[in-house]
């Protein structure tokens, strides 16, 4: 199987989103916002949604960079435009090693993906940043 959709010879959803993760995975972020819709919507839940491919772009810019990154794609899911994943999205920012369960949407449009949500919780985030306590810890 290719990947693609046979009438039109573009990958499928799918194959996009996995390439889009292979990107995430080798750490190159111009391949990952090539991925992206000039309009998309990228919306990780507990915070507000970024607009644009150039708003993404200048959010993971703000990030300073990754150490290195290592989304583990346990599940997906594919029904006409839309993608499900369940991830295991494992990534070093700032010398921390962050390990983080992920449920993410994915709308694709023209082999590009215009919307981008991803559920997790952001008290896992934070405590392995170090900005929060462990669980009943003070």
């Amino acid at each position: 199987m290719s990947g693609a959709t046979p009438a039109s010879g573009e990958p499928s959803p799918g194959e996009v989103v996995r390439s889009f993760i292979r990107a995430w995975n080798a750490n190159d972020m111009t391949a990952v916002v090539a991925h992206l819709h000039q309009d998309v919507l990228y919306h990780n839940v507990p915070v507000e949604p970024i607009r644009g491919r150039e708003g993404v772009r200048a959010y993971l810019a703000s990030k300073g960079g990754f150490d290195w990154v290592d989304w583990k794609l346990l599940a997906l899911a594919e029904t006409g435009s839309r993608v499900l994943t369940e991830r295991l999205d494992e990534f070093g920012i700032g010398g921390r090693d962050i390990s983080l369960p992920v449920m993410g949407i994915f709308e694709v449009e023209d082999g590009l993906i215009r919307l981008w949500r991803d559920y997790f919780d952001l008290g896992t985030y934070r405590r392995q940043l170090g900005a929060l306590p462990g669980p009943g810890g003070a």
